[in-house]
Order: C-alpha cells, then structure tokens, then sequence
C-alpha cells in the first residue's frame, strides 16, 4: 500500500495539477467600470466631490479622500471594512445609503465592493479623463473581419462566447447604408445596379458615392443642429423669428466639403478669432448664437447675459467633452471632479461677447453678420462708389462756410416771419389767450379743454364735447389774402367742421371726412374747406388724396391769394403742397362775418395757431412746419450740437436754401444713401459671435448661480480633471478651441467617434453619449472607443473616412436577425453580434416617404419653408399680433415637400410631424434622441396631409410604372418602401385590401373624391392622360398608405 502510495502520489500531484489548470480564472474587478458606478450612484452624492454637501468629511471618488484613514475601507480586508457593514445593514439598521435617499445597493453590488476591496482595494482614474490609449486591434483566427474595427468586435464576441450573424442580404444592406449616408432609401435601380455589380469593390463604390452626394451633408447635419440647439425662433414666451438658416447651410457644406473635424470645431467655436477671418469662418462662429434669447418686458438684462453664456458652456462641453457640467453652476458637481471656481472659468470663455442681455424683439440679435448675395454685393460696390463721388462734389468745408452764412442770416428772417401781417397767434399752452399783441381771449363751451405736449410746447386736447371759441375778428374775405397755419392730430374717426368761422352759411369752414382705416388705430381722411359768401356764391375743394397721416401731429396751412378763385386757394401739409380737387368755383361776394372763429367738438389735438392777412411764401411755410427743430438748434453753438441736431440742420440748409447745384447733388445723394440704406436692411443676417475689446467683460463666481451673487473673480480656464491649456495658447476661445482638437485630448475624438458610431448602431460605445462622467455609463468596449479615437486623430480627423471606416465593417454589414441566443446574452445589441435594426429618425420617415413617392423636392439650402401642420399649433401658445411668428402660414408649391431639415422650427411649438418621432424642441443641446412608440406615430402616418399626399403620388407610381397587373404594381410599391419584393403570401393581403377598398369607393364615389383632395399639390398630370377614375386612384392610395405604414418601411435594417 505504501509502495502503492508512493507511486501514485506524483501522478495524483501531477492530476490535480491538471485540474488547476483547467478551472477558470476570474478576472480582478475593474474599479471604473465595475466599482465607479456603485459609488456614483449609491455614495457621491454625500460623500464625493460637491464638498458643500460633504457628509463626515469624507470623499469616496478618490483613494486620499479619509476612508482609508478612518478603516471606512480596509485593503484587502472587506470584513473589516466599515463600507461593507453599512451597506449590508437591515433597512432598519444604520444602513447605507440612508433610507430616505430611496436607494440600496443589490446584493450583486454588495459582492463586487467587497471582492474589490479584499483584492486590495485599488482605485483608478476615471477613464474618459485619461488619453486614449492606442490598442493594435487583436489578433483574430477568423476570415471575418473586414476592417480593424471587426477584430476589436469579434475579440469581445469570443470572449463572451457569442458568433456574429451572417452578412445581410445585399438589397438590405444597400437601403440600410443609403439612408444612413444620405437619410434617404435607394432607388429599384440603384438596388438593381448594386445587385448586378458583382465586382470585389461593388460595396465600396456604393459607399464612396453616397459620401460624394450633396444629400451626405444633409443627413450628417440634422443630428448636428440638435446638438447646436438650431432653430428660427427666439425662444422663451415670445418666441418670435430669427434668421439662422446662413448658418445651417454652412454646416451641411463643411460635412460635404468633409472639412477636417478639428478644423470644424475651431471654426464653430472661434471662427471670429482666427486671423484675418474670413466670412465663412465668422459665419461658423454661429455655434454659439443659436441659444434661445429674450426680450420680453420685465426681463432683466443682466440675468439673461448669464444665461445665454451658460447656455453656451453647457452646449459646448456636451457637444465636445460629452460631459454635463450644469450641475457646478451652483455648488461643486455631486458626481465628477468639477468644481464650481472650474465652471466659471469655463464660463469666462463665453463671456465676453458684444451682445445684449435684452435683443431680438425685430429679428437677429446683435452681433451678427450681413450676408450679401453677389448681386446685392455688386450694387453695394456701386453705390458706395457713387455715395463717394457725390461727397466729393459737396466739399465739407465749402458747404459748412455757405451753412454758416446762412445760419446767421435765420434770426432775422424768423423774426419776420413770426411778426409780419400776423394778426393772430394762439399758442395753446394752457390758456387760449392771444400772443400776436392784439390781446384777444377765447373761451371754452360746452366743457373744457385740457392741455399736453403738443407739436410745439403744450398743445389743446378736444373731447368731442368742448368747443374752443376764439375772440378774434373776421379776416376771412374774397379779395383778400389771408393764411392759416395750424398743427392738428385727429383722434377717431369722425365728420365734424374742425376749423370754421361761419354764420348763416357764410364764412369758411374745414372739414376732415372720408376716413379710411390705415392700420391699427390710424385713419386716413381727406380735407374739405368751403369758402362761402351769403348769396350762396362759394369755393368747394378737396384733397385729391388722402392725406398722408401720421400716428403724430400733422403741420396743416391754409394760404389764399385773393383772387376769388379756387386756384388762389392753397393746401399744404407737413410743408408740401397736396393736389386739391375743385367742386365750385362761384364766389362772387364777401364772405366776412361777425362770428368767433373755432374750433368745433371734435376729438383730437390743436397747436400754435397762427393768422395772417397775407400769403405765405413756400420758405415761410417751410420754416413754420420746422421752426422749434430750426429755432432750437440754431441756438445752438455749432461746437456744442450733437451729431442728429447736426445732420438735420445740414439736410434743412441743402434741401430748402442751398444753392440749385448743391440742392441737387445733396438730393442725388440722399437718394442714394436711402436705396443703400434700404439694401443694408434687405441683406440677410446671421448672428455670430464677437468679443469686447474696448472693455472686456469681467467673470465672477456666482453663489448659487444667481447672476445677482458675484463672489470671486476669476479668468478663464479648462477644468482641472482635464489637461491643462498649452501655455502658449490664448487665453480666449481660439485657444479653448485649439485645447479642444490637441491630439492628446482625452475626450473630443471618443465624444466624436461615439457618436459616429451612434449614428450606425443606434447606441454608441457609451450608451450615454450625452455624459462620459461618473454618471455615465463606461463604454461596452474602450479598447474599440480609444482606437477608434485615435484613429480619427491619425488620419487628419477625416470624418468622411470615419463614417466608411465604420459602415465597411464586418459588424455593420451582419444581418440584424435576433436570435434566442442573442436576445439572451445582448438584447440591446451592445456587443454588436448583429447588424443594427431600430426605426428610422423622424426627418428620414417623413423624407423617405416623400422621396420614394416621387414627391421630395430636392433643393439644397435656403430659407426654412412652411410645409403642412395642424391647424392652430402656434396660435395656442402665440402672444399677439405685434410679434413675428405667432400665426403659421402653410407654404405653397415646392415648399410644402422639401426635405425636413429645411422645416421652419419654432422652439416652444416644434413641427408637430418631427416632435411625435421624438425629435427634440430644440431649447437645449441634445446629443441623443430618446425612442418611443406611441399611438401618435401611426395617426400621422395615416392621417398627416403630407403622408396622404405620398400615399397619393406612391399609388399613382404603382399603377402607371408597375406594370399592368395589380400583382406587378404592388411589388413595385412595396420594393420602393423596403427594397425587397413581397412574398407570396404579403401580396396576397395587399391585393385583398385593394379589391375590399376599390368595392368600397365604388358604393362611396364621395369618400374616394374627397381623399384626393386631401392637401394641396395637385395629382400627377398623368392621371388624367391614363383617365384612372377617382375610386381606382383612392382604393390605391389606400393600399399605398398601408405599404407607408409598415413597420418595415420606417425601419433600418
């Protein structure tokens, strides 16, 4: 037995050794995708970063952070480490976390902190705050693998026993990439050519010719405005319209243009800073300028500035750290190492823009950028030729001797005129007293009048009761000459004598009549005067016109020559002469009387009345119409003159007294100067950003992020947790730009690559693509994220090449059948075993339909365009007439089927179309959309007018290309929608349901008529020249709306 024994023994050591061998290792814990996350979750909220919410002065997020001190965590020795005792404790207990946070850590959870500790207890840097590290892409047996992205895939699949899925049929690969590329399916021909090509690069091909066409940049920039929030309103309660489309257009030309993404970040977020900036690059700067801005009453200035360079921060650390750092506005962040002095030093990069905290209430907020189109550039490049040479012909220093002369020589003529045959002067400026010296009093009956600034000094307010009664004599006759100027405001629309002196019949009354509404509260009326004798012989005229009336007072004179003629009577209004209309002419006798003159019981407002006995000349009336504005300026030392007195005095001297040739020069000039100014008004704009210079805005600390609280000062700077700025970059957003694209940075090419491959998979490597901190869920395979990285770094950050890079892979190619074992081991698809399958976005369902209809217009750029919506949407939410884009107005034509990208977007009443496919409001950036699926989405489907005009035009499709049997023309319908011909058995349902509707149009003539006018585009002109009745259109339109509805037809896969 011994013998035996001994024998045995190396062979049972040598057994045994075996089975060592043979048992699986288990790999350590990893802290920061295993350990990090608990804590996040579970602890930091007390015990992490913020240290203004510190409980026990301790810190779990980093290892020097008291729990090892205090044996909260003892390496190596979990059962004496007090963490575990307090998170194992009884609900009852003294557990943790507190019962009151709702929150407690699964017993999973509960096994891995305690087997990380005993394993020592080891924490590691977050891992999206460290460069990416470059992994050679694994070495795999398979032929699988087609790029280096497939060994970093199959290396994972392998490791989780999991084999990938067969490639996807090739019609299904081709619409999976052609709308992934383009946001558009293929044609049956491009289908059919793909299908044909059966060369070793036929794939490629495809691919190098979807990221060629133009509609590559298009579908690249809709997910890209969703990060810049990118809308054509204001936003907040008023939400009027802004002009942002220049902007737009630039993005969808530099993905086209595949400008290089370091060089398309700079641009965005500094473009303005680069040197010698060119138009396009000021134009980038825009990024920025697309957060919502108020001007509502009662904002306060100062707290909106705030929030725009908030929101700026915000959106640029989500768009290119993928971090969400709001949360240290007010205090240190909870869950990453960002404290708040770090927030506002960030924050300092984006204050100092030269806006306003109130803006935008009449379109574009300042700063922004005139965008000419060459024609409006070419005739700016004339006229400031022209303007320059009409200058030139009006020396400044000779026209200033000649105004000088002439100033002086404007006391004295002003003394004549405000003396010479006046014989009458009230000045309406709290009495009706005479001022002309011949010491007249009026009165008042009927009640009184009240006084206020009128267009002099104070001036007589009418009620519609009160009469004003003037004390003056008579100096209204036929054979002599008289003038009366007056300044007048009519208040509401009425036919009363405002000005007369009558008696029995005779004497001289004006009238105001024929009101015509001109606006709100403004009415435009015609001027009636009479001049009549006692014998019934009289002068009847009336403006030929109606008078041009003003919100403000309108200077009116009356000057008659004498004659007895109606052509001796005069009008003229703020100083010109209106064409008057003669209904008699038949005075013959006097037409004095012994009546007051007055003015009547009408509603309005009188000022500085002035009588004559003698014509007024055109100088005179002239100076009358503008003599406070003359008079006040001229009192004026011309030293002491601000710029308008200066500029209206030099436009008085030019237009009325000048020399002829100097009159007409300044008149060509003027003339020019208004047309360049109405084209400056006319050129589009686009904001941008621009900084102070004169006096660059200082930064605070704001307590509790209240804009009122500043506490320390700080200058701008990078957070802490990540490398810092190289120190021979600015200190501005051009260097916060060059730190972003430094080749080192550890997160601006995995936030990037991310969310590439996003775009593909529909979940990116980190499912939170919106937040790679604590809170953020680690990524599925770093190694894939970091070479990928780095490999955008390496080619010159080429994004075309990174979006072929990914959808030439093995692992984008494989079918995206789920089987058991799949939907076992990786329902959501994380590990990438199977090609990708989710349902398309909300600007491809609505642009595929229309395209495969035949009813997309493709045009690339522009203004936002107007296409079908509810009715009442913006009116809900509108807050008045006196505001931009408060009532929607449908476009018409072409606009009612341009791509979606192009669709006006208003934030607080987004295209109700797009926002029931979860595309955002647009208020804030968004880096994923979320996924639902509801009700709505098939009632617009079915209902929307757009998606019945598609079924419409598809239906006319498949009966006048598909053939002449319903069974052709149905595959045709279905091939487009899915790119796949119909079973058997799918085309058998169809042609049912088509056989049911076309009995039911038949027994329903009106049903069938009334679905196709659903919508305003017309039919297809080849329905009448085929003669396909109204029931065999409708029944097809129906089976067409059905084929739209499937959820094959808006869903990738």
């Amino acid at each position: 037995m011994n013998l035996t024994y001994k024998v045995m023994r190396p062979n049972l050591i040598v057994l045994f050794a075996g089975v060592a061998l043979a048992l699986p290792t288990f790999a350590a814990v990893d802290f920061d995708r295993e350990i990090r996350p608990i804590l996040s979750e579970n602890c930091f909220t007390c015990h992490g970063p913020d240290s203004s919410k510190r409980m026990a002065n301790l810190r779990l997020d980093i290892p020097d952070g008291g729990g090892l001190a205090k044996g909260i965590i003892t390496p190596g020795k979990s059962k004496e480490s007090r963490i575990l005792q307090r998170v194992a404790a009884p609900a009852s207990g003294n557990r943790m976390p507190p019962a009151s946070t709702g929150k407690t850590l699964t017993p999973k959870q509960v096994e891995t902190l305690s087997k990380w500790i005993d394993e020592g207890a080891k924490w590691q840097s977050h891992w999206a705050f460290t460069a990416p590290v470059r992994h050679d892409p694994p070495a795999i047996a398979s032929g699988w693998a087609k790029t280096p992205v497939d060994n970093f895939i199959l290396a994972r699949l392998e490791k989780e026993k999991l084999k990938p899925s067969p490639e996807a049929d090739r019609a299904t690969l081709l619409r999976r990439v052609t709308y992934d590329l383009t946001g558009l399916p293929p044609t049956p021909t491009e289908i059919d050519t793909f299908l044909a090509d059966k060369s070793t690069n036929a794939y490629e091909k495809r691919i190098d010719a979807l990221l060629a066409s133009p509609r590559y940049g298009e579908r690249m920039a809709a997910q890209w405005l969703d990060l810049a929030r990118y809308a054509d309103t204001h936003g907040y309660h008023i939400d009027s319209h802004r002009e942002a489309w220049h902007w737009r257009d630039w993005v969808i030309s530099a993905f086209n243009r595949n400008m290089p993404y370091d060089q398309f970040t700079v641009e965005q977020l500094a473009g303005d800073l680069l040197p010698n900036a060119t138009t396009e690059q000021k134009l980038a700067s825009g990024f920025n300028r697309n957060h919502m801005i108020n001007f509502e009453g009662g904002a306060i200035p100062e707290e909106y500035q705030v929030e725009y360079v908030v929101d700026r921060l915000e959106a640029t650390s989500m768009t290119w750290l993928g971090l969400s750092v709001g949360c240290a506005r007010c205090h240190d962040h909870k869950y990453d190492p960002i404290p708040q002095r770090d927030f506002y030093r960030f924050f300092a990069f984006f204050n100092n823009v030269a806006e306003k905290g109130l803006d935008g209430r009449v379109g574009n907020a300042e700063p922004y950028l005139q965008l000419p189109t060459p024609v409006q550039k070419a005739r700016q490049d004339e006229l400031k030729a022209a303007i320059k040479a009409h200058e030139a012909a009006l020396p400044e220093a000779d026209v200033s001797a000649k105004q000088d002369k002439w100033e002086q020589s404007q006391v004295a003529l002003m003394k004549s005129i405000a003396r010479n045959g006046l014989v009458g002067h009230y000045e309406f400026d709290g009495t009706l007293a005479d001022s002309s010296g011949g010491y007249q009093y009026g009165r008042t009956v009927l009640g009184d009048l009240t006084f206020s600034n009128g267009a002099v000094d104070r001036g007589a307010d009418f009620d519609g009761e009160a009469h004003a009664v003037l004390g003056h004599a008579a100096i209204f006759d036929r054979d002599k000459p008289f003038s009366a100027a007056f300044w007048l405001k009519v208040n509401a629309k009425q036919k009363v004598p405002v000005f007369q002196q009558t008696e029995g019949g005779k004497g001289i009354s004006v009238w105001l009549d024929d009101f015509e509404l001109a606006g709100i509260q403004q009415r435009v009326p015609r001027l009636y005067l009479k001049f009549a004798s006692a014998e019934g012989s009289a002068i009847e005229l009336r403006t030929a016109d109606r008078l041009p009336w003003p919100a403000n007072m309108n200077h009116f004179v009356l000057s008659y020559d004498g004659s007895g003629k109606a052509a001796g009577l005069r009008v003229i209004v703020n100083g010109t002469a209106v064409r008057t209309e003669m209904t008699r002419d038949t005075l013959t006798a006097s037409t004095t009387t012994g009546a007051p003159l007055e003015f009547v019981a009408f509603k309005g407002k009188v000022d500085d009345l002035r009588l004559y006995n003698r014509e007024l000349s055109a100088v005179e009336i002239t100076h009358l119409n503008s003599q406070e504005s003359l008079r006040a300026i001229l009192n004026i030392p011309a030293a002491k003159r601000a710029k308008d007195q200066k500029d209206w005095i030099r436009d008085y001297y030019l237009v009325n007294s000048a020399a002829d040739t100097d009159k007409k020069a300044w008149a060509e000039l003027k003339t020019l100067r208004a047309e360049e100014k109405a084209l400056t008004a006319a050129i589009p704009t686009t904001m941008v950003m621009s900084e102070l210079t004169d006096k660059p805005r200082e930064s605070f600390i704001l307590a509790r992020g209240d804009y009122r609280n500043q506490t320390d000062k700080v200058t701008a700077g990078t957070p802490t947790v990540l490398p810092p700025m190289a120190k021979d970059l600015p200190a501005n957003r051009l260097g916060l730009a060059k730190w972003f694209v430094d080749p080192n940075h550890p997160l601006t090419s995995r936030v990037a690559v991310n969310r590439f491959w996003q775009n593909y998979f529909g979940t990116g490597l980190v499912k939170t693509t919106e937040n790679f901190g604590s809170q953020g869920e680690p990524p599925v395979n770093q190694e894939l994220l970091d070479w990928l990285a780095t490999e955008f770094v390496r080619t010159g950050w080429d994004v075309k090449g990174m979006q072929k890079l990914l959808v030439t892979s093995a692992a984008y190619r494989q079918a995206s059948r789920v089987t058991p074992e799949l939907l076992e081991k990786d329902p959501e698809n994380r590990l990438a075993a199977r090609g990708p399958r989710f349902r398309l976005p909300a600007e491809m369902i609505r642009d595929g339909e229309l395209y495969l209809s035949g009813l997309l217009k493709e045009q690339q750029g522009g203004a936002p365009v107007s296409p079908y919506q509810p009715a009442g949407v913006w009116e809900e939410i509108a807050f008045g007439d006196g505001f931009s884009s408060q009532a929607y107005v449908q476009g018409k034509g072409d606009e009612l089927r341009r791509r979606s990208l192009y669709t006006f977007w208003k934030r607080t009443a987004p295209p109700p179309e797009m926002t029931t496919f979860d595309a955002p409001d647009r208020e804030k950036c968004a880096a994923r959309r979320t996924l639902t699926n509801t009700p709505l989405q098939a009632l617009v489907l079915l209902n929307d007018t757009t998606y019945v005009e598609a079924a419409r035009w598809l239906a006319t499709r498949m009966v006048l290309d598909g053939g002449k049997t319903s069974a052709t023309r149905l595959d045709l319908g279905f091939r487009l929608a899915t790119a796949r011909h119909p079973s058997a058995k799918e085309i058998a349902i169809l042609k049912e349901t088509l056989e049911a509707q076309l009995l039911d149009y038949k027994r329903h003539e009106d049903k069938a008529a009334a679905l196709l006018k659903n919508g305003d585009t017309a039919l297809d002109p080849r329905v009448a020249q085929a003669k396909i009745s109204n029931q065999e259109l409708a029944a097809w339109t129906t089976v067409a709306s059905m084929i739209l509805n499937l959820d094959e037809t808006i869903t990738k896969q």
